[in-house]
């Protein structure tokens, strides 16, 4: 995907989120245990503005706590058009450019996929609280699954992970991916004394697990149970990484 279809994917998903909490904002998340619709759009809304505040080139600034009542929803709308404008401020990148985050320099692609990426998992997370919820686009989940092994479990688990399975396979195909284009929507996850190794091939894991894009981000992300997928193999490995990776 490109940075015009993150931000396109970014502004869908944030309208649909909203205006699937407005209304239910007591309405239990039971994605997000403990949380109500009303604390998800509040970290929405302060998820946007503290990205753009990164985007902006102070990512340190303080940030004011989310409203209480139906005023968060309009207040995390605010945050979004503020994360929006920051990015169109900062314009197209230059090719090889890279910006700063909290995982370090990244490639200048990173807010907006991550905030894509975000966006949409959160979306699915308040659909599910008041009914069906739409998956996440498959071609978003694929950019979701290779930014979750790049960049989110190196800082959610990936020590405790390597520490109890080091040398353990995983092998991930997304089905909704057409079969004639090798090895992309497949995954061979290698864990190691020192991270993840992740190449994009047909292989054989220690376990396999088998769905939708959407269906895969979302079992990665702990929102949907392994059941909802196809599992082969060893399945305790699959459950080791949804006990010790947190996303």
């Amino acid at each position: 995907m490109d940075r015009a279809s993150y931000l396109d994917s970014l502004r869908g998903d944030a309208d649909d989120l909203l205006t699937a909490a407005s209304g239910h904002l007591d309405a239990d998340v039971p994605t997000c245990p403990g949380w109500t619709l009303e604390r998800l759009v509040g970290h929405v809304g302060r998820v946007y503005r503290r990205t753009a505040s990164w985007v902006a080139g102070d990512g340190s600034r303080e940030l004011p706590r989310a409203p209480e009542g139906a005023v968060v929803v309009d207040w995390a709308r605010a945050g979004l058009d503020e994360l929006l404008a920051a990015l169109d401020k900062a314009g197209e990148p230059e090719p090889g450019a890279t910006v700063a985050t909290w995982a370090g320099d990244q490639p200048a692609i990173f807010w907006p996929r991550r905030m894509a990426v975000e966006t949409a998992v959160h979306r699915w997370d308040a659909e599910t609280a008041v009914g069906d919820a739409r998956p996440v686009g498959t071609d978003l989940a694929l950019d979701g699954v290779d930014e979750l092994f790049a960049v989110i479990v190196p800082w959610r688990g990936a020590q405790e992970l390597a520490d109890e399975a080091a040398g353990r396979t995983m092998h991930l195909h997304a089905t909704d991916v057409p079969s004639d284009e090798a090895g992309q929507g497949e995954w061979l996850v290698t864990i190691g004394p020192e991270g993840l190794a992740v190449e994009h091939v047909h292989a054989k894991g220690d376990v396999a697990v088998r769905g939708t894009a959407s269906d895969l981000l979302l079992l990665l992300y702990n929102r949907v149970p392994a059941e909802r997928c196809d599992v082969f193999g060893d399945a305790m490995l699959l459950e080791r990484w949804r006990t010790t990776v947190r996303v």
